[in-house]
């Protein structure tokens, strides 16, 4: 069997994910409440500054019953004296535990510190007590971090020593914001990852300029191998770059033995070496991507090449080989990449950036000149007291420069059409379906060459293996059944953007519509809340988006996404909002912001209806002729018809009222108009005006409602006492179901044939 030790560490693995899907984690239960005061006691094994901030992670604690690290964001007053790596202290702060997801698609800080071995963060820290013992390796390799950050911030703008920080020291604390999101959405956020490339640059520089010095081969080796290990402990040694030191350390390991270096071999060990350590790291993105890319190019890089073993081919004197070569070669790597990372980015981020295969063939090389000017710019930096910062600086215009035509590439290709196909989170069974073909193209490729280098194969010039059509079919297919989006009736998700309104809204024929979307609880909440769902929901188009008033706790995100700073890539088809929306500073910002972004702007009153595949949105308040300076009082309150024929061609329905922050006046012109209605049978789904506020929700919309199930939207410990007790007791005398997305989540309602089924998204909480 060849390959034999990479066979048992891939069986490893395997087993470590099964495990791990059939065992998950246990919640960890802590003795100490969210916000109280507690001393710890801990070993210092990292730390960096965030702006005026120095935050320090401890390990080996005590005083807590976590067994897990801690990271402590101390007060600038009490930094006079920094701990040194390796020192043990006694921390004194707030405890704040790290949150699960709250909607689908949204960031878990739990799953993602878990993994990190973080189990909470103390905000507000001082330092009581401080040893004197520290490690003088880590201090040494932190020290000379911040001088080589430094140099950096004295050479470069601002914005231009935050990335090359990021690049080459992995410091990306202080990441331009702007730079990281457009980085991400053009797909080649991998360059502020410490990699490969770093190493084979740095170490295959270093070893090979030490054997040009006719040094021993050992030493030249075992000086490199403990440089990388040293650079790598620099900049944090996270699981990109430890997979590539090890890497490099088993390459010339081998050139040490006069042993054949086996790439996939050296790959499968790294994981195994991270895994006995962390098995969680099967879901961390980086590790996926990083593994992935070698994998992909060791696995299915001749996989996908066409075979130059036909001889019918080369009696022909046509060499597809040569055809491949340069140019081809690149575009085959570049593929190979793209096979084992497709499903992953589908399943982290829910969409591909379609240009970043054709980036990433300009970015990758011109890396390798980014990385070299920056270091001359590190190098004659450290030498500028003495020959002045001149040529320092002259290295340091080239960074910008390819800085600027990187940012200007992104930029021209997230203006192309189709930039971002948006597929949105694939089942498990696709994923599935994914694997097991690249499965089979790859063991379909190992059959073709174990047969044709048989004696009867290589005498007659045989080449078995699938055809090159065959192949690209095989993998088309494979994309199409992994990104393709089914839909099984209607559905609504009330998400939970905490004091405040998000509701989403999909037809049976896939079209998608939003109800408000804001919040005064929570930062950047387009970004960070709104636009993830949608994206794992896999929607790439708005037709509709209901605005029900202009509060920013119902608008903010919708801004972000118009702006562009939630960096969204989601179309907006058109905006209504209520005929009595105040004339007032946020009107005027929000209809400038749909003129620059050419999208219509409506303005809707009692009787409007707007359509779509089995659904009918009414407008049931302000009527045409309402006139309020309250925002609230003017909030559009709408009826949702969800119908449904069935094989008899009975019409089932279900029906939702939809009532903004409106306020009593406004929940009793409804009324009227619902008691007018000759088919109105009541409301199945009932959304809560104002959050619950008392003012709202009157007893008379609420009896005649008389809703199977009341929904409220507010935010956890919010100042306003939401939800308040009289309309908890209004919906229950009413016979409602009550459910509130502080304490469930978002609260996902799926609708067929009449009938619905409601799922909140549980988080557990520690």
């Amino acid at each position: 069997m060849k390959r034999p030790l990479c066979c048992v560490c891939a069986a490893f693995v395997a087993i470590v994910f099964l495990y791990l899907k059939w065992n998950p984690a246990q919640e960890t239960i802590y003795d100490i409440p969210e916000g109280s005061s507690v001393v710890l006691r801990g070993e210092v094994y990292q730390k960096e500054q965030q702006g005026s901030t120095c935050v320090l992670y401890l390990k080996d604690i005590s005083g807590s019953s976590s067994d897990g690290n801690v990271i402590c964001y101390m007060e600038p007053d009490d930094m006079t004296t920094e701990p040194k790596m390796g020192s043990t202290v006694v921390v004194e702060g707030e405890v704040s535990y790290l949150k699960r997801a709250r909607n689908p698609g949204g960031f878990d800080a739990k799953s993602y510190y878990q993994i990190l071995g973080i189990d909470f963060k103390l905000y507000k820290a001082k330092i009581c007590t401080a040893g004197s013992g520290y490690s003088f390796y880590h201090e040494t390799l932190y020290r000379i971090r911040c001088y080589l950050g430094n140099i950096f911030d004295r050479v470069l703008s601002e914005k231009d020593a935050s990335v090359m920080k990021a690049m080459i020291l992995g410091t990306k604390s202080g990441l331009d914001a702007q730079s990281k999101q457009l980085f991400q959405r053009s797909g080649i956020a991998h360059i502020f990852a410490i990699s490969g490339l770093h190493i084979t640059l740095l170490g295959m520089g270093l070893y090979k300029l030490l054997r040009k010095a006719y040094l021993p081969q050992g030493f030249c080796a075992l000086t490199a191998i403990f440089l990388m290990t040293a650079y790598g402990n620099m900049v944090g040694m996270g699981s990109s770059a430890y997979r590539a030191v090890f890497m490099f350390a088993m390459q010339l390991t081998a050139k040490l033995l006069r042993r054949t270096y086996d790439m996939l071999t050296a790959l499968a060990l790294a994981a195994v070496l991270i895994l006995v350590e962390q098995p969680l790291y099967l879901y961390h993105a980086g590790f996926l991507l990083s593994f992935g890319a070698v994998l992909g190019i060791g696995c299915f890089g001749a996989v996908i090449q066409p075979s130059d073993s036909h001889a019918e081919t080369r009696r022909k004197g046509v060499c597809i080989k040569s055809l491949l070569q340069g140019a081809g070669s690149s575009l085959c790597a570049g593929f190979s990449i793209f096979m084992v990372h497709f499903p992953i980015m589908l399943c982290v981020y829910y969409g591909f950036p379609v240009y970043s295969f054709l980036l990433n063939l300009i970015i990758i090389p011109a890396m390798t000149v980014v990385m070299v000017s920056g270091l001359f710019c590190l190098g004659l930096g450290s030498l500028s007291a003495v020959i002045g910062s001149g040529m320092a600086k002259l290295a340091g215009e080239l960074c910008h420069i390819l800085l600027c035509a990187f940012e200007w590439l992104c930029g021209i290709s997230l203006k192309l059409p189709y930039a971002e196909w948006i597929v949105g989170r694939p089942a498990d069974w696709r994923v599935c379906a994914y694997i097991a073909a690249l499965v089979f193209l790859y063991a379909a490729h190992r059959y073709a060459v174990y047969f044709s280098k048989g004696k009867a194969c290589e005498k007659r010039g045989i080449g078995i293996g699938l055809p090159l059509h065959v192949k690209w079919v095989t993998l088309l297919a494979a994309v199409v059944l992994i990104s393709a989006s089914s839909t099984d009736g209607a559905s609504m998700t009330f998400l939970d953007v905490g004091q405040g309104d998000c509701i989403w809204i999909e037809s049976a024929a896939g079209e998608h519509f939003l109800i408000d979307g804001g919040s005064t609880s929570e930062r950047s909440v387009g970004q960070y809340t709104i636009v993830p769902y949608l994206k794992y929901m896999g929607v790439s188009k708005l037709d509709v988006v209901f605005l029900t008033h202009l509060d920013r706790d119902h608008i903010s995100g919708v801004l972000e996404m118009l702006e562009g700073s939630a960096g969204s890539g989601i179309v907006i088809g058109r905006i209504c909002i209520p005929c009595a929306a105040v004339k007032d500073e946020a009107y005027e910002n929000l209809a400038a912001l749909c003129k620059a972004g050419n999208i219509p702007l409506y303005e809707m009153a009692a009787g409007d209806k707007v359509t779509a595949h089995g659904l009918c949105f009414e407008v049931l308040h302000p009527h045409g002729e309402y006139e309020t300076s309250d925002r609230n009082a003017g909030s559009l309150v709408m009826k949702l018809e969800i119908k449904e024929c069935t094989g008899d061609m009975e019409t089932e329905t279900v029906n939702a009222l939809l009532t903004g922050d409106v306020e009593a006046d406004g929940e009793y012109e409804a009324a009227k108009i619902l008691a007018g209605s000759a088919d109105f049978t009541g409301i199945d789904i009932y959304k809560a005006s104002h959050h619950g506020s008392r003012t709202a929700n009157t007893e008379e919309l609420i009896t005649l409602a008389a809703p199977q199930l009341g929904i409220i939207s507010c935010g956890e410990d919010n100042s306003y006492g939401h939800p308040h007790i009289e309309t908890i007791e209004r919906l229950r005398q009413a016979g409602s179901d009550i459910m509130i997305t502080k304490d469930t989540g978002a609260i996902r309602i799926r609708i067929k044939k009449g009938n619905y089924t409601v799922t909140p998204y549980k988080r557990s909480r520690s």
